[in-house]
């Protein structure tokens, strides 16, 4: 907040005592006062020497010495600055060349004026009798105001610390509530289904129940800030007291009979149908006035502190006091995080970031309050969407509340939290697992394991290890914290059922859908109990279920989960909401997995005319919708529908991701594949050379996409009646495929398959014959003798061998071949009954010869 300037007819800084007059540089300054020490006068004749030096006003040296210019005024007329101001106003004065001489005489100069000699009696100075009778009443009336200071001090510090001690207990009581209202909400959420809607009493007392938790939830966060406040102020106030009482023992005389300071003693402290919810409602009501109590000891104390910032009396007696920094605006402070809670987070960033400059030089950059502005005004920027710049001004809160508070402060871990928490957002989780494993060592050592804010930070390292790329880790890292949270905070608290679906989510993720699967069924049994079928997290884990039931090869019974959960959405959140929409793809998606493309395609449908009313025709979810439907058109049989559907869903995401966007060059592969299915194999080898061409430059020659690409390039060239061509392209593209991937990589055996079939199919079949012997080695070792993959090179093997002059050799082959088959695929399966008339034509050809 702006200090109000001087009117155009002041021509002066500051007050009137210690004062240069306002003009260009060496004007006369004002006359010390006739009481003002020979040490102290030396002092400030020889700083304003340095200022007159310097030709720099009050005003232009107020921001490099962290004071007010009436500070500085008083300073220099008369008042025993700091050390720090002295070191500051040299620093900012003198040219470098003599600024370590100055600093050495400016603090030798304090050192005197701070320890003058004792005044022998009878001296040289005037009136030595009347000067002796006012250095003693003067320093007796300091010595009376520096232990008031101090008494008032020691007043509040036991205030808050009693206010803290109330808070961290009522944060337990109201942890224990919420556990306790959570299973109340739970039976009367059973009674009032079991009674039917119709029992007003149930209802009434599940409905005073939910409010009664929403109440004590509110009641638990107010008490962690005020204790968090709270101890702030404390520590604020015992670095003030032992100030204080350095400058007591400094100040007192010898025949002064004080009184030790006061401590200040802490306070102690009709029947319904609804009795144990009357109890709760009287615990909540104590709950509230201890926190409104707090609230009101932690307001009225941090008032008088900014009212009375530095109440130190750190003059002799040859000045008044005065305030050395003006007191902070705290209102202001905290008007912008108002504006962030109601969602106004781009007006918050710039009040924050207005506050933090007057902040600094009204109080230090050191001050709490600064560091408490730099910190909102960082957490805001983040919110804003700039998460680099918010990991930027994190990192050096987090070096200057170290410096200032310790490395163990509550404030120091709180900002150190929220580093690393931007930092995953810049998208560096390595970093920032790093961050928040060192965060969770500090705050286990400072907190506790235990401790709800070491849990969070706990969850965060664990999150954060699961986004580098190590889902194992992170599983197990969440096994781990389930434990601790149960423990805690107990198995149905909203946090463990949080803790228990990332550590489903991560088993997942590492490899194990069907661990996964049963323990999202659990999550979503005890948050179906706990918060009701209804709650978006109850909805969410659903989801995450059904999806894991698919990955386990059970598309079935993903398929039924997913509808129920359609019907759930739309009634909770309405057809339009972009989870509804989300969980009718998955289930369109599923359908089509049971060998069901007709429905999977008419979903699509629906699901493409929803998305386009809600999102709009061009946003990215209804384009994928689009895909899906033209994908799955196609496989119900309508190649040409789907080729054409297809090169709609091109053009628009050609237009709305651009030409090299990885699901417009995904799109362009599919639209080739169904024009060559639609029996237009010249147009598809076409397009699928160029994606082959944009895919490379894009995403490089190796890329698993650019080989997929290439190969259908290849089989698309052979289907246009160039066996030849066919067969180079995928003899470079086996050479590329086994150097990127492997020999015995499946794509790589793919490729192999390909090449070996149209080397046949261009006139040499012994050739191929021995390519797909050497392949059925490979691929029985890889894939297993009784893979499709195995058989299907089987069965080509016979009948290049046959091609090959060799038709009783390809007899016997098929006839092995059959009886595999029929084993493993059953009697009727298409290509048993292909390799059966295979049998049937190469009998036929050994009979001829």
């Amino acid at each position: 907040m702006a200090v109000v300037p001087n009117g155009p007819n002041m021509r002066t800084e500051g007050s009137a005592q210690g004062v240069r007059v306002a003009g260009k540089p060496g004007r006369k300054w004002r006359d010390l006062p006739t009481t003002t020490a020979p040490e102290v006068r030396r002092l400030a004749e020889f700083l304003r020497a340095r200022v007159d030096e310097s030709g720099k006003t009050l005003n232009d040296l107020a921001p490099a010495v962290q004071n007010a210019s009436s500070v500085i005024s008083t300073y220099l007329g008369g008042k025993i600055p700091t050390q720090r101001f002295v070191t500051a106003l040299v620093a900012a004065t003198a040219p470098p060349s003599l600024r370590e001489k100055h600093t050495g005489e400016a603090l030798r100069l304090l050192e005197a004026a701070l320890h003058p000699p004792r005044r022998p009696a009878g001296g040289a100075q005037a009136s030595p009798v009347l000067g002796a009778v006012v250095d003693v009443a003067a320093v007796q009336a300091q010595h009376l105001e520096t232990y008031a200071h101090l008494t008032r001090a020691l007043e509040q510090h036991n205030e808050l610390r009693q206010a803290a001690a109330n808070s961290e207990k009522l944060v337990w009581v109201l942890y224990g509530m919420v556990g306790k209202l959570q299973e109340r909400v739970t039976h009367l959420t059973a009674d009032r289904d079991r009674l039917g809607k119709g029992s007003e009493a149930a209802e009434r007392k599940l409905t005073r129940a939910l409010g009664q938790q929403d109440r004590a939830e509110s009641e638990l966060a107010r008490a962690r800030e005020k204790q968090r406040e709270a101890e702030e102020l404390a520590a604020r106030l015992q670095e003030k007291i032992d100030h204080l009482t350095g400058e007591l023992d400094r100040l007192r005389p010898d025949t002064a009979q004080l009184p030790d300071p006061m401590h200040v003693p802490a306070e102690g402290a009709a029947a319904g149908d609804d009795p144990e919810g009357d109890d709760i409602e009287a615990a909540l009501a104590r709950a509230e006035a201890v926190n409104d109590s707090d609230s009101d000891t932690v307001d009225r104390i941090t008032t008088e502190l900014a009212d009375n910032p530095d109440a130190v009396p750190n003059n002799p007696v040859t000045s008044p006091n005065g305030p050395n920094n003006p007191a902070f605006p705290t209102d202001f402070q905290h008007h912008p995080s108002k504006l962030g809670v109601a969602g106004d987070q781009r007006e918050t960033r710039a009040p924050f970031a207005d506050i933090v400059t007057p902040s600094a030089a009204g109080l230090g950059p050191d001050h709490p309050d600064t560091l408490s502005a730099r910190h909102n005004h960082a957490h805001w920027t983040g919110k804003t969407g700039d998460p680099q710049t918010a990991r930027d001004l994190f990192s050096d809160v987090v070096t200057d509340r170290t410096r200032v508070l310790g490395p163990d402060h509550p404030d120091t871990l709180t900002t150190r939290h929220n580093h690393a928490h931007w930092t995953g957002k810049t998208g560096d989780p390595q970093t920032a697992r790093d961050l928040f494993a060192d965060l969770v060592t500090a705050s286990t050592r400072v907190r506790g394991l235990n401790h709800p804010d070491t849990l969070s930070a706990r969850h965060e390292q664990a999150r954060m290890t699961g986004l580098t790329g190590d889902p194992q880790t992170a599983r197990d890292l969440f096994a781990d914290l389930v434990t601790a949270s149960t423990h805690a905070l107990g198995l149905n608290h909203p946090h463990t059922l949080t803790t228990r679906r990332e550590h489903a989510y991560w088993t997942g993720e590492a490899g194990d859908p069907q661990t996964a699967r049963d323990l999202f069924a659990d999550v979503v049994t005890d948050r179906t109990r706990v918060l009701g079928p209804d709650h978006p997290d109850t909805l969410t884990t659903r989801h995450e279920q059904a999806r894991m039931t698919g990955l386990t090869g059970d598309p079935q019974t993903a398929r039924d989960l997913f509808a129920d959960l359609v019907t759930a959405s739309t009634h909770v959140l309405g057809p339009d909401h972009p989870d509804t929409l989300t969980t009718r793809h998955e289930q369109a998606r599923m359908t089509g997995l049971t060998g069901d493309p007709q429905t999977a395609r008419d979903l699509f449908a629906d699901l493409v005319t929803a998305s386009t009313h809600a999102l709009g025709l061009n946003h990215p979810r209804t384009l994928t919708a689009r895909r899906e439907h033209a994908y799955w058109t196609g496989e119900g049989g309508d190649p040409q529908t789907a080729r054409d559907l297809f090169a709609d869903v091109v053009t628009d995401r050609t237009r709305v991701l651009g030409p090299d966007h990885p699901d417009t060059l995904s799109t362009r592969h599919v639209h080739a594949l169904w024009t060559g299915e639609a029996g237009d194999p010249q147009t598809a080898r076409d397009l699928f050379a160029d994606v082959v061409t944009d895919r490379t430059r894009v995403l490089g020659p190796d890329h698993p996409s650019t080989l997929t690409t290439r190969h259908e390039q290849a089989r698309m060239t052979g289907k246009t009646g160039d066996p030849q061509t066919a067969r180079d392209l995928l003899a470079d593209l086996v050479t590329a495929s086994t150097h990127a991937l492997g020999l015995n990589d499946p794509h790589t055996l793919t490729a192999r398959h390909n090449h070996a079939h149209w080397t046949g199919e261009g006139g040499e079949p012994q050739t191929a014959r021995d390519l797909l012997a050497d392949l059925i080695t490979d691929r029985t070792r890889v894939l297993g003798p009784d893979h499709p993959s195995t058989l299907t090179t089987r069965h080509v093997h016979a009948r290049m061998t046959g091609k090959a002059g060799d038709p009783q050799t390809a007899r016997d082959l098929l006839s092995d071949l059959i009886t595999d088959r029929t084993r493993v695929l059953g009697p009727d399966h298409p290509s048993t009954l292909t390799t059966r008339r295979s049998l049937t034509y190469w009998d036929s050809q050994g009979a001829v010869r």
